[in-house]
């Protein structure tokens, strides 16, 4: 028991000593996070890759789906509304025959809103991984030491009737979260 808490210790001298500790830059890692999983790859947390891409994978899913929809239900409006403003235009549009010129309209802005709303999601995502790559790189070379304890107990408060204290509020149950490090 002795030998493991004295081998911790130099460990932890070791650590806080080495001339590697200081090699870890959050600035860096921020930098490389400007290209989308380079940051983590910077912080050698590889198996965050996979989410960061799935994630640019999802919205720009979104982006082309949501744009194509758009452009057809656009010019479906227009094809619509030529064809109502020029008599000698025909428009031959199956979405403009089926339709409404209103009814395009509405369901235009609607894809276009969500294209919108798209490309917000996307740059959130995108400055998310930054962020998770700078913090990250903060918290490199925190240490989790074995001794982290959490213990998790019920927790039951009965009424005290005999005490008289104003406004007393009811009984209740609940849960303690106790933490030991």
């Amino acid at each position: 028991e002795k030998e493991k808490k004295k081998k911790k210790e130099e460990q932890k001298t070791y650590r806080a000593d080495s001339s590697s500790y200081g090699k870890h830059s959050p600035h860096k890692a921020t930098l490389w996070a400007l290209l989308p999983g380079a940051g983590q790859i910077y912080n050698k947390k590889y198996w965050k890759l996979p989410i960061v891409y799935a994630g640019f994978a999802v919205t720009g899913y979104f982006v082309v789906t949501n744009r194509q929809e758009y452009l057809k239900y656009r010019d479906a409006y227009t094809c619509s509304v030529n064809e109502a403003n020029n008599e000698d235009f025909t428009c031959e549009d199956p979405l403009a025959e089926r339709y409404s010129s209103s009814d395009l309209q509405t369901i235009r802005d609607y894809y276009r809103r969500n294209l919108e709303l798209s490309f917000i999601f996307m740059g959130l995502w995108y400055v998310l991984q930054i962020l998770d790559a700078t913090v990250d790189a903060h918290l490199y070379h925190w240490n989790v030491d074995d001794d982290l304890k959490v213990r998790v107990d019920p927790v039951i408060q009965p009424i005290l009737r005999n005490i008289p204290i104003p406004n007393q509020p009811a009984s209740f149950n609940g849960i303690k979260v106790s933490m030991q490090f």
